[in-house]
């Protein structure tokens, strides 16, 4: 207490009591999302009107430089004001919307409100938010916007994400540190309390139109963490992007890229010995066309990842793992370690070749939307260096990592007999069939359940000598795959429900299969155990209790 405190006793009360007051008013203070959320929303929507409009005024445009604005008379006036109609009427209710819906942070949660005609009240507990990320995908990059995506530990919206609020890139940033703070607050048992001076100086400032420079410093100093500041543990370069594209490759897409140039190639020669080569390369300019637009998305896929996961970078920093990557789409991902389901290690066909692994996390949040399929944390490299980085980042998973699964028993073979026999019998079926009702045909007929039965062979070896599992003290480990190949690394405590299975044959050689259930999106909720011997149910039970 200063000097004049000690005067006016009641003076430092009254301040005192000021200043609750306004953090009071402050801290559930709402706010909307950027307006620009309206563009974004609507753009696909006028991408589509411009592919209907353009195509119909190219074909006309020989009538419409003759005639003018005349061309828009009649029907062709009245389909495009109503397209027109219609765009502005989406926009009209998008904007609606907009100004009606308003996000608040609340004591323990986060609130979402729509006032429109159907109204509704979203309320995210604090406690059940698993991830808040933030991307940034280049049309918010010019506009200086940023969205922050939550999600929640819940598996009725693991496959997309809950909640997407668009922010300028500062308020975004002061936004996403305090919910993490209050995160953090809420798992060390602060209370509802939180430190609301910090959220009252969030709120206040963003209401106040405030400075970038004064938000980034508001976002930094609520955060209480410095992990924000700090250079990442692990950054790729140029060589790690390249490196990581080639073993990643899709060996189908580079057969058709090649087969693409091949034909490519064959037609300039044709072209170039045919005597009449202007009517030869007109009427192949269709097919050239075709071929070209397969071979780019061919090599779109080739390349995509060089793209995608530019200047990646990671750091580990006390209970969460901090990701960020993109060139076109900034995305930044904080992931707490404890909502982390399982990691998987992948091997690609070339990168089993290679001997190079890489490395992905589950958990609800991401890699959920469609077009985020991938949840990176270590792009391909070699065993050791794969070990180096996961000591930093997930030193919890390193042991699991280099533990070496077994293979399945031979007995697998007698219970896989059953359901190849079953397979067998429907395709020499069908075979015959084929044959009695096409005789011309009987010997394709023949040759494509010969080809069927020779690819059930290969594939029963292969999932043979790929495939395997470990139950150990702390972790279940499963391999899966045939050409390429996939580990699963998961923690007892993190399997929401196993199942366990066996037909006769299997029950009389003593071994038996089983499915575990993450908490994870669809493509990852569910996770095959194969065959194996011993107590390896009773390990994974006792350790689901434990």
């Amino acid at each position: 207490m200063n000097v004049r405190d000690k005067e006016n006793p009641s003076g430092g009360q009254a301040k005192m009591q000021t200043e609750k007051s306004q953090t009071e008013k402050t801290q559930g203070m709402r706010f909307r999302n950027h307006i620009s959320i309206i563009a974004e929303q609507t753009g696909g929507l006028l991408i589509a009107l411009l592919i209907v409009l353009v195509p119909s005024l190219l074909e006309n445009i020989d009538e419409l430089m003759e005639t003018g604005l005349e061309f828009m008379d009649g029907k062709w006036l009245l389909v495009n004001l109503g397209l027109i109609l219609f765009f502005l009427v989406i926009i009209a209710l998008q904007f609606a919307v907009w100004s009606k819906t308003y996000i608040s942070l609340q004591d323990n949660a986060v609130v979402i409100e729509r006032n429109t005609l159907n109204k509704k009240k979203n309320t995210i507990g604090i406690r059940n938010i698993s991830n808040i990320n933030t991307e940034q995908n280049l049309f918010e990059m010019l506009l200086g916007t940023c969205k922050v995506k939550l999600d929640t530990n819940s598996r009725s919206t693991a496959d997309s994400t809950d909640v997407k609020i668009v922010l300028k890139k500062a308020d975004a940033l002061a936004f996403k540190q305090e919910v993490t703070r209050r995160i953090r607050d809420a798992e060390s048992g602060a209370g509802k309390g939180f430190s609301a001076g910090s959220s009252a100086v969030f709120s206040a400032r963003r209401a106040a139109g405030a400075s970038e420079d004064i938000l980034r410093e508001t976002a930094l100093a609520s955060s209480g963490d410095a992990a924000e500041t700090e250079d990442y543990d692990v950054r790729s370069d140029l060589g790690d992007i390249l490196q990581h594209g080639f073993f990643s490759v899709n060996i189908l897409s580079v057969a058709v890229i090649i087969l693409g140039i091949a034909g490519a190639v064959r037609t300039v020669f044709q072209i170039v010995g045919d005597p009449d080569a202007a009517q030869t390369l007109i009427g192949a300019a269709s097919g050239v066309l075709v071929a070209a637009l397969i071979v780019a998305s061919a090599l779109w896929d080739t390349v995509k990842d060089f793209v995608r996961y530019y200047d990646f970078r990671a750091k580990r920093r006390g209970d969460k793992i901090y990701i960020r990557y993109g060139f076109l789409k900034k995305v930044e991902y904080t992931v707490p370690v404890d909502k982390i389901q399982a990691l998987r290690l992948k091997q690609s066909f070339v990168a089993r070749l290679g001997k190079r692994y890489m490395a992905e996390i589950v958990n609800v949040g991401m890699g959920d939307d469609n077009d985020e399929k991938n949840s990176f944390l270590i792009l391909y490299s070699t065993e050791a260096k794969l070990n180096e980085k996961l000591s930093v980042l997930l030193p919890e998973f390193l042991d699991a990592a280099g533990a070496a699964v077994e293979r399945q028993p031979s007995s697998v073979w007698a219970a896989w007999s059953v359901p190849a026999l079953i397979y067998t019998v429907i395709v020499a079926a069908c075979a015959a069939v084929c044959a009695s009702a096409m005789p011309e045909y009987a010997i394709w007929a023949a040759a494509g359940a010969a080809v069927l039965e020779i690819c059930l062979a290969a594939g029963m070896i292969l999932k043979y000598l790929t495939e395997g599992s470990l139950a150990g003290n702390d972790f279940l480990k499963l391999a899966k795959g045939y050409f390429a190949r996939t580990y699963l690394i998961v923690r007892y405590r993190k399997i929401q429900y196993v199942r366990f299975s066996r037909n006769p044959l299997a029950k009389a050689c003593g071994i038996r299969k089983g499915e575990i259930h993450l908490l994870a999106s669809s493509a990852n909720t569910s996770h095959s155990i194969p065959y194996f011997k011993g107590n390896g149910e009773e390990i994974i039970k006792e350790g689901m209790l434990r």
